[in-house]
């Protein structure tokens, strides 16, 4: 009788266990979030923008950036799918030398806003993963100021502004935390990076 009134009782609390969980989180439609990444396409942008340069002569030194930073919002259609849209701030500068002396300084400022959607395909109380893909547009500004040969800045500069397509495919992302705020990790490729990370506000 103590052995099945024990099974009982560790059967229930199997049950009890697997409810919670699978226990989805509260409903929420809405999510804003803030996120800082590494490599994004943008870099792989400078790279090759220095390589025609560099044929003839030109090395680039003390190279220094900021960002991506990415700003998002979803609006939840169902528990499994978000839309909504990125927006992701670049800069970075950079100084040129040309047989040892300082020729140039290069700025670069890179502005993108994508469309975007979003895949919860595993939701938990506390936890969740999902994929991310965006595509759209960034607008960059390109500013080189030359130096004269005594290595002081002159007048003469070239500025230039371009658009061109961008995007970004998370295909792992992990959230955890309570049921409006959460930490979140993902890695993938695009402008928001390789790997970014930042936190979400649900509601």
């Amino acid at each position: 009788m103590k052995i099945k009134s024990l099974l009982a009782i560790l059967a229930i609390s199997i049950a009890f266990c697997a409810t919670a969980q699978t226990q989805e989180p509260e409903e929420t439609r809405h999510e804003i979030a803030i996120s800082y990444g590494t490599v994004p396409n943008s870099m792989w942008i400078d790279i090759l923008t220095d390589v025609i340069p560099a044929m003839f002569g030109e090395d680039y030194e003390d190279y220094k950036c900021v960002g991506p930073i990415g700003l998002e919002y979803f609006y939840h259609t169902s528990p499994l799918i978000g839309v909504g849209a990125v927006a992701v701030f670049a800069t970075n500068n950079e100084d040129g030398y040309y047989d040892n002396e300082l020729s140039s300084h290069i700025n670069r400022t890179y502005f993108t806003f994508m469309p975007s959607v979003k895949f919860n395909w595993l939701r938990k109380k506390n936890w969740g993963l999902y994929s991310k893909l965006a595509l759209g547009t960034t607008y960059t500004h390109f500013v080189n100021k030359d130096y004269d040969e005594q290595g002081n800045k002159s007048e003469e500069k070239i500025t230039a502004n371009d658009l061109l397509f961008n995007f970004q495919v998370s295909l792992l992302g992990f959230e955890a935390g309570g049921s409006h705020v959460r930490g979140f990790l993902e890695l993938g490729m695009g402008e928001q990076g390789v790997a970014l990370a930042g936190v979400r506000y649900k509601f």
